[in-house]
């Protein structure tokens, strides 16, 4: 039986000073006891808390931390509340450029819960700020890590201090991480109206009447890029830190490459992306799938989504995306293929996102393209 494997996941990334999509707030530093809402997938009989300032410059001090099944809003379910603590201790200060782990909780949960996690920062912290799809409460100036439910909470749209969940699973279990960019962080997607396609597939994969059990860790970050900074450390620098030390992984999926293409020939504060031609984002994949392999981890490639009329489309960046579809299509390198493209793209104009999938930017899906995305997976991918 495995020990541990990952059941969620938020990618660190730092904040940053430019907005590329206009659809950030500007990082502002917050003080006070933090809650977040999180949805696991895979249940267990246990769980540890992963805590990270990998992208600090100086330590954090985390005050205090607690762990409970999720009420109504921010509230956790009355006698669920659960201290959080790292070597015995409730508080800790995490280096910077490190992370921490916690303690086991004893607190059963079920497959596709939702849980609480508060977090308590005595002194000022810059957090990154959220798209959308990461929502929090913050209980300004004061430790509440421990209170069940707050009067004073005000929202925030933060990533997450606590970048990984796992658990003690019920039964052997293939954890399958999803590396990619807003497309699969939940770029434009609000938390309280739906879910990105990842959470879609991992409530598919629930729901089948076999033996097997599922869990399905989100590793993207709006604004990535396979090989260049943009909004957090490129995929490939990543790899090892958002993907390999998930616990118990068996499966890959890889979902980016958009942005590198996208960005080529722009200038943004003050810095000029040069063009990404079709060879140079073949070898990064080849590079993800072989350090995949050498683990014994199964690769599966996602084609890109099309991007026409979005502020960095052009006709020479379409040529690319077609061509590095058409290489992710052929299956020479990845172990299985999931064409998204193809759900989300205008039959009259296959360069664009059908008019019903677009969330007006041309560039990120919408609720209704998000579930017919992760409709469109062949779940016999993760049966072998």
């Amino acid at each position: 039986m495995q020990k541990w494997i990952g059941t969620w996941g938020a990618s660190p990334a730092a904040p940053v000073h430019f907005v590329p999509l206009d659809i950030m707030a500007a990082p502002a530093p917050v003080q006070g006891t933090i809650r977040h809402r999180l949805r696991v997938s895979a249940g267990g009989s246990r769980l540890r808390l992963r805590l990270s300032n990998e992208t600090g410059d100086h330590p954090l001090l985390i005050g205090g931390a607690s762990v409970g099944l999720a009420g109504e809003a921010a509230a956790v379910k009355t006698g669920t509340l659960n201290r959080v603590s790292f070597g015995g201790r409730s508080d800790i200060a995490i280096i910077a450029g490190a992370a921490a782990v916690s303690d086991p909780v004893d607190l059963a949960v079920s497959n596709l819960s939702e849980l609480v996690v508060s977090v308590y920062l005595p002194l000022p912290f810059v957090a990154s700020p959220s798209e959308g799809v990461h929502q929090a409460t913050l209980a300004s100036g004061r430790d509440a890590v421990l209170e069940e439910a707050w009067r004073d909470a005000a929202p925030l749209a933060v990533r997450p201090i606590v970048t990984a969940i796992s658990v003690a699973p019920l039964r052997p279990t293939r954890v399958i991480v999803t590396l990619g960019d807003s497309v699969t962080d939940g770029g434009a997607v609000n938390a309280k109206e739906g879910r990105a396609w990842t959470d879609m597939l991992a409530s598919r994969l629930e729901a089948r009447a076999d033996a097997a059990a599922y869990s399905v860790v989100n590793a993207g970050i709006g604004g990535n890029r396979l090989m260049g900074q943009l909004i957090g450390p490129p995929a490939l620098v990543r790899l090892d830190r958002d993907v390999f030390a998930t616990p118990g992984l068996t499966d890959l999926i890889v979902l980016e490459g958009i942005n590198d293409i996208g960005v080529g020939g722009r200038t943004i504060e003050g810095i000029t992306y040069p063009m990404i031609a079709f060879d140079e984002l073949v070898a990064a994949y080849s590079q993800i799938i072989e350090r995949a392999h050498e683990r014994g981890v199964t690769v599966i490639g996602g084609t890109l989504l099309p991007f026409r009329d979005a502020f960095f489309f052009s006709e020479e960046k379409e040529s690319v995306r077609q061509s590095v579809n058409a290489w992710i299509r052929r299956g020479a390198a990845f172990d299985g293929v999931i064409d998204f493209d193809a759900v989300v793209r205008n039959p009259g104009d296959p360069s664009a996102l059908r008019p019903e999938f677009d969330t007006g930017d041309h560039l990120h899906p919408n609720h209704a393209a998000y579930r017919a995305m992760g409709q469109a997976v062949d779940l016999s991918l993760f049966e072998h």
